[in-house]
């Protein structure tokens, strides 16, 4: 049996925060030597009236101007009504030019509970599973 891991190098995203009025506070990931990244997402519980916006951007430097790779690639209107306790995914291509991801978006003006990790795949060519969209309760693919 394959093991995942050899194939999926995982990073961490998003440290586990409760956030509201506010940038969502992420990490930069190295995707260096890899062809996509799957953000996933993770939504717990989210206050009255709360949202939560994001998508993926990325820069030259780690410590570089971060830029939105794609406007038809991102997880908007993530409400309390609908988006809490859930998980999404997020999965981007790598820019080889400019190889550092950080999620960028907003918490509402309502607590939101939230985390992500990066999954980075594709270093030896391996192929994302089609089924995703499944089990996900929302999957984007660029």
């Amino acid at each position: 049996m394959e093991e995942l891991f050899a194939y999926v190098k995982p990073a961490i995203a998003i440290l586990p925060v409760s956030k509201s009025g506010a940038a969502i506070a992420a990490t930069a990931v190295d995707a260096r030597g890899y062809g996509r990244v799957a953000f996933l997402l993770e939504v717990g519980a989210m206050g009255t009236g709360a949202g939560l916006s994001c998508a993926a951007t990325e820069s030259a430097t780690s410590g570089g101007t971060y830029a939105q790779q794609s406007t038809t690639a991102a997880l908007t209107s993530l409400v309390a009504a609908t988006g809490a306790s859930k998980l999404y995914a997020l999965d981007v291509p790598v820019n080889s030019d400019k190889p550092y991801l950080k999620l960028y978006g907003t918490a509402g003006t309502a607590a939101v509970l939230h985390s992500a990790i990066a999954l980075l795949y594709r270093q030896n060519g391996v192929n994302a599973d089609p089924n995703l969209d499944s089990i996900l309760a929302q999957y984007k693919r660029i």
